[in-house]
C-alpha cells in the first residue's frame, strides 16, 4: 500500500471497500473489533489491523483450501468455517473482496435458510484455549 494508505488502518480500508455491498458494519460478537454482517450473520471479523477473518463454509474451504494456502496470504483454521487473510497490500484487499463474495454466496439466506455461525471465530477460540 502507498504511504498515504498507511495513515488509514487496514481495517478502515476494509470497511470503506465494502460500503456499497449488502453488508452492515457492527461490533464483532467476539470482541475486540468490528465485523461485517449479512442479514445479521457475521461474515468478516476485524480483530486486528493486519488480519481479517472470513466465514466461509467447509465445502468452500475444502474446494479452495490448497489454493488459498499456496497464496501465502491465507491461513486455514482447523475445524472451523473461518479463514484468516493477512492484510498488507492492495492485492490482499482484493483477495479479501473475492473471499467475502464467496462467503456471501455460500451464506446467502435468499438461496438457503439463514444458519448461525457453525464454529466460533479463530480469535475467540484461541482466547478460550489460553
Amino acid at each position: 500500500m502507498s504511504p498515504a494508505h498507511r495513515l488509514i488502518s487496514c481495517a478502515d480500508l476494509v470497511i470503506d471497500r465494502f460500503q456499497n455491498w449488502p453488508l452492515r458494519e457492527c461490533r464483532a460478537n467476539c470482541p475486540p473489533g468490528r465485523a461485517l454482517a449479512l442479514h445479521g450473520l457475521q461474515l468478516v471479523h476485524l480483530h486486528r489491523d493486519d488480519l481479517a477473518e472470513v466465514f466461509l463454509t467447509h465445502q468452500v474451504i475444502r474446494r479452495l483450501g490448497a489454493t488459498l494456502t499456496a497464496s501465502g496470504r491465507v491461513d486455514l483454521v482447523a475445524d472451523t468455517d473461518w479463514v484468516q487473510v493477512h492484510l498488507d497490500t492492495n492485492s490482499d484487499l482484493s483477495l479479501l473482496e473475492s473471499l467475502v463474495s464467496l462467503a456471501i454466496q455460500a451464506n446467502d439466506p435468499a438461496s438457503r435458510p439463514l444458519r448461525p455461525t457453525m464454529t466460533i471465530c479463530p480469535r475467540y477460540a484461541a482466547s478460550l484455549a489460553s
